[in-house]
């Protein structure tokens, strides 16, 4: 309990999470539902006593969006090479085959004129897998993606989406160790840059096309339907792959840019349209290799 009312008097909304574990706490051990934390995160101390006197070994969960935070997730590599085929792939001849969170993160500090040293003077908790999360106030009224920067590596929870996100917060434990609070100091502002790199962009209007996606048996609507909605880390290679298949059946180039840009838009490729027309490029050209 002395952690929860510790972080009830940093401000945070607070809920309870199964003990050891990630997930939302059980409200009944013998039902398979649990807590709705997004509407039982509270600052209500007395509803924290119940909770924690009911059940002392509970870990802390924190929602960011009713607490107003953002929450800077710098995670351990998971592999080598883990930035490879990504925009920050220089950094292995930097830093080796293992690049972390927080080395992206300093990076990215250089890269927009800040200091790294004055980003980390906020609150800040060790993880259990040695990673670093750092606390920032997010702008009221203002939306956040629920992208990550650098997928694997990077990770942001903010108020994007209906719910938000959550963390555990320090005095939490899973079967990878503890959660600990690095400091005491408040929660500083998100610098400016930090904002716009989290904040929701909105999506650029396109005019319509004069080509007209078919949808008959043999049209594209599948390809598009596809890049659409890829999954997080996979949404590149959905894309090269519904180039190549748009270059083998036959159509041009620019019907297949008109057709799979604003899907790749729809489902947050990063890199931005930019991005997304130098993949179908190549994936014409690698189509026409192999068909040559």
């Amino acid at each position: 309990m002395p952690y929860a009312l510790s972080a009830l008097a940093k401000g945070f909304h607070i809920f309870p999470v199964e003990p050891g574990e990630k997930t939302p706490h059980k409200l009944r051990p013998d039902k398979p539902w649990t807590i709705k934390w997004s509407e039982a995160a509270t600052t209500d101390i007395n509803q924290v006593i119940r909770w924690w006197t009911r059940s002392p070994y509970a870990n802390i969960g924190i929602a960011a969006k009713p607490s107003g935070l953002l929450v800077v997730d710098c995670d351990m590599p998971k592999r080598e090479y883990q930035l490879k085929g990504t925009a920050w792939e220089f950094m292995h001849d930097k830093y080796g085959p293992l690049v972390d969170g927080n080395d992206v993160l300093r990076e990215m500090c250089e890269r927009y004129g800040d200091s790294y040293g004055r980003l980390e003077r906020t609150y800040r908790v060790c993880t259990a897998s040695m990673g670093l999360h750092l606390y920032f106030r997010w702008p009221e009224g203002l939306e956040a993606s629920q992208a990550s920067p650098v997928p694997g590596l990077l990770d942001v929870r903010c108020n994007g989406g209906t719910k938000g996100g959550y963390v555990l917060g320090a005095g939490s434990e899973t079967a990878k160790g503890a959660y600990v609070a690095e400091n005491d100091l408040i929660v500083d502002d998100s610098s400016p840059w930090l904002v716009e790199l989290v904040r929701e962009k909105p999506k650029p209007v396109r005019p319509k096309s004069p080509f007209q996606q078919p949808r008959q048996s043999g049209g594209f609507a599948g390809l598009v339907e596809a890049v659409t909605y890829a999954q997080e880390g996979n949404r590149n290679n959905v894309l090269l792959w519904a180039a190549r298949s748009m270059c083998e059946d036959g159509a041009t180039e620019e019907q297949a840019i008109e057709l799979l840009v604003p899907a790749a838009l729809d489902c947050g490729l990063d890199g931005g349209e930019r991005q997304a027309e130098q993949t179908i490029r190549s994936g014409y050209r690698l189509q026409a290799r192999k068909s040559g």
